[in-house]
């Protein structure tokens, strides 16, 4: 018995000093500082037996445990690239390898040409992902023209964001919010190169890492980034003319050299727009039997804007990496309006004629920026820090001057003068980290603190006895404060080869503090509120190329900041625009499930429903014919819907087209006067890219949507739509490009909108410069490794799709 346990403790010492013998490999694997994912590295016995094997992580780290000490091969194999092996020696300690450059297969086939095309879609559970120069071949223009090219994302005149049908997305630029919507965000795509981006992301239902705000998820918008040694210089110039004149002019540079990138990015854009404008509203609670009021009306606009845009990117080593970033947005306008305003107090007698001219000068300057440090503590655990902010100021004067005919009081005339300013400042911080805890669970949590501050001032004079006095009625000062914290956690877990979930949860907590001033009224309103924000998505892949996906998600949407300025515009005596600082924050709840097929199709039918949905409302002051328009919380809105994506559907070999078709039914509800009031409409939708490579390298593109009558709040939105086509030639080796296009054939892009509640009933329509034609000339010029280093990453691409 002694004997056999001596063997046994003998036979348990040797197998623990072989197991604390055991050592571990590491390392990671880079495509000239682009790390690579997917790499096989196998460790092989000296006669090349086979001992161990592993595939780099998605930051392209690597670890191979369990090693015993000895001399082995060391091999990296991805398809596409080159094949490296290294000799190495296990001694008592860990081996760090040094990083592992591959470098791209060669392919060659003799007296043949393969030219590839990047595939433009790729469609995941709850994201499709765009390449800009794939989908559209405008895409050296203004990236708001470019973005008009893709189905799935329609952005109306008015700067509503519809991302598959559904409206109330946010624009994010390469992760940030841009915090702008309506007309400050319409200038800023207009402003934005298309050339400096690289792809868009269309993100319909978010994890809890992201802000939870915004009704039907986000656009995100990432700029281009080079990847090889080099300098790549973009020049493009544009002008397009309709009724009356355009042009942008942009500058792009990139250089990448081992450790660092550095990028810049300039435009400036001029011309001129118009608005034709016919409305008549009802006055439903007039002392007699009817009151309408008819106008027509014409604005001429003159802008101008400069956007730039430059950062670095640097890689102090394998672990630290620091990125930063400014921008800027200068956008000056001048508005000149004329308009009629035509009252009748009967079917036939009209009481009075008003003559209104505004003359509008607005001057916005938008300046942000951040840092952002990832630190890779080992290959499955990255922290990351990002600091941003953002900084807008808006001036606007008003000289404004009317006359009524007949002359039947003694102020028939009067004269109006208004000055409004205002700045907000916005503060973000945030701090994440993500553990990769195995090949099939990863873990993520994070803290994120912003701060939103406002403060604006608008101040009316009007002319009494030939002085100017000070009009309490529509003069105002409107301070607000927000503070928000937020804290999330989320897990993805892949369960089987088939089967795989993410779920989050998100908890926000909000401070609010507006203090509103006007005349001798001066107002505090303080709102605090905290609200969770679970996401759920399951996949399940039924066969290759087949998944089926379930995803829910609850979002907010607070009330933006012009909405709750409760400043007055006036358009003219009896037409205001106002803001409303009792606005609530609006919850949402979306439920989608897909199936997807080969990433490129999908097919999908959601469900959402809205708490104190925001809409514009229209109203009426006591005594007066006055028309206010402003927006109100509702009471409850419901949406449900199917839609339909088919991307790179090749018909013919030298025609590619890309489908996107929804059919959504909304309904809104809402109570005035004890009366309860309904809105509701099925929608259809539909968006098509065409895109024919004809000889000698010609390309010609034919794209449009159809957006049927939508209800939203109080109005029905009439059917819209519009057919743009364009032509694509490049010379001297892809150097010079000449795009040349014709927007709006048919001139369809003219909203129309009808409204009705207890109060008022009417319609509004407008046309705008919508048909123009124009050309854009860009020059590409290349230095250093990338021009050969495309072509192979090219050919390789198209390799994957020979067999």
């Amino acid at each position: 018995m002694k004997v056999k346990k001596i063997i046994v403790h003998a036979v348990l010492c040797i197998m623990s000093l072989g197991l604390q013998a055991q050592k571990t490999i590491s390392g990671r694997v880079i495509d000239n500082q682009q790390s690579l994912s997917g790499v096989n590295v196998i460790v092989l016995q000296e006669d090349s037996s086979y001992v161990n094997a592993v595939e780099t992580n998605r930051d392209g780290f690597y670890e191979i445990e369990n090693v015993k000490p000895g001399s082995y091969k060391l091999l990296f194999s991805l398809i596409g690239y080159e094949k490296k092996t290294f000799d190495i020696k296990m001694v008592s300690e860990d081996l760090k390898m040094p990083e592992t450059v591959l470098e791209i297969e060669p392919f060659a086939m003799n007296e043949v040409t393969v030219k590839a095309k990047r595939s433009a879609f790729k469609t995941e559970p709850g994201k499709t992902t765009v390449t800009l120069s794939a989908v559209s071949i405008g895409s050296d223009g203004s990236l708001l023209n470019a973005l008009g090219k893709i189905p799935g994302i329609l952005i109306l005149n008015d700067g509503t964001v519809l991302l598959n049908g559904k409206a109330g997305a946010n624009v994010m630029i390469d992760g940030k919010q841009t915090y702008l919507t309506g007309e400050n965000l319409l200038n800023l795509l207009r402003s934005m190169p298309g050339s400096a981006v690289d792809k868009i992301e269309m993100v319909s239902n978010p994890s809890a890492q992201y802000d939870a705000g915004g009704t039907s998820g986000f656009i995100n918008i990432k700029s281009r980034q080079r990847k090889e040694s080099g300098l790549n210089l973009n020049l493009s110039s544009n002008i397009e003319a309709g009724k009356y004149g355009r042009q942008n002019q942009n500058i792009s540079l990139q250089f990448h050299e081992k450790k660092y990138t550095f990028y810049t990015n300039y435009s400036f854009n001029s011309g001129q727009d118009f608005i034709l404008i016919n409305s008549s509203r009802e006055y439903l609670k007039a002392k007699t039997d009817a009151t309408i009021l008819n106008m027509d009306a014409y604005r001429r606009f003159q802008s101008h804007s400069h956007y730039f845009k430059t950062g670095i990117q640097y890689q102090f080593s394998e672990k630290l990496t620091l990125n930063t970033d400014v921008f800027g947005n200068w956008f000056g306008r001048n508005k000149n309006e004329n308009a009629l305003s035509e009252l009748f107090q009967g079917p036939d007698s009209k009481d009075f004629s008003l003559y209104t001219a505004n003359i509008q000068q607005s001057q916005h300057n938008n300046l942000g920026g951040g840092m952002s440090i990832l630190y890779q503590f080992s290959s499955k655990i990255k922290w990351e820090n990002i600091f941003n902010f953002l900084v807008f100021e808006q001036n606007e004067k008003l000289d404004q001057k009317s006359k009524m005919i007949p002359l039947s009081e003694p102020d028939a005339e009067s004269r109006l003068r208004g000055n409004m300013e205002g700045n907000i400042r916005i503060t973000n911080l945030q701090s994440s980290i993500g553990y990769d805890m195995s090949d099939r669970f990863t873990f993520n949590s994070g803290i994120k603190y912003s701060s939103i501050h406002i403060d604006n001032n608008a101040l009316y004079n009007s002319m009494h006895l030939d002085q100017w006095l000070e009009d309490e009625k529509l003069s105002s000062r409107f301070y607000y404060k927000e503070n928000i914290l937020a804290g999330y956690l989320q897990s993805n877990q892949k369960w089987s080869e088939r089967f795989s979930t993410e779920a989050g949860l998100r908890l926000e907590l909000t401070e609010t503090k507006a203090r509103y001033a006007a005349g001798n009224r001066d107002s505090t309103l303080v709102r605090n509120y905290g609200q969770l924000f679970p996401t759920f998505s399951a996949n399940y892949a039924l066969a290759a190329n087949h998944v089926l996906s379930f995803q829910y998600g609850r979002r907010i949407v607070r009330p933006n900041y012009r909405d709750l300025n409760p400043f007055t515009e006036v358009n003219d005596r009896y037409l205001q625009e106002r803001g409303n600082t009792a606005l609530r924050p609006e919850l949402v709840n979306n439920m989608e499930a897909s199936w997807i097929v080969k990433s490129q199709y999908i097919f999908s039918v959601f469900y959402t429903t809205r708490k104190d949905p925001v809409t514009k409302s229209y109203l009426t002051e006591p005594e007066s014919d006055v028309t206010i328009v402003m927006p109100l919380n509702l009471d409850k809105s419901y949406a449900l819907g199917v839609r339909a994506g088919l991307n790179n559907l090749k018909p013919k070999q030298w025609w590619t087209l890309h489908l996107n078709g929804s059919l959504t039914y909304k309904e809104f509800h809402w109570k005035e006067i004890e009366t309860l009031y309904d809105n509701n409409l099925w929608t259809p939708a539909f968006q098509f890219n065409n895109q024919f490579s004809l000889s000698n390298e010609w390309v010609f593109e034919a794209t449009g949507y159809y957006n049927g009558e939508m209800a939203e709040g109080q109005a029905k939105i009439g059917s819209i739509g519009s057919v743009s086509l364009g032509v694509r030639k490049s010379f001297f080796e892809k150097k010079l490009s000449c795009y040349a296009y014709f927007n709006d054939v048919f001139l369809t892009n003219r909203p129309n909108i009808s409204l009705y509640n207890s109060v008022i009933a009417g319609f509004y329509k407008e046309r705008r410069d919508s048909r123009m034609a124009g050309i854009t000339l860009s020059w590409r010029f290349d230095s250093g490794t990338s021009s050969k280093a495309m072509r192979k990453i090219e050919n390789m691409e198209e390799s994957k799709r020979i067999n």
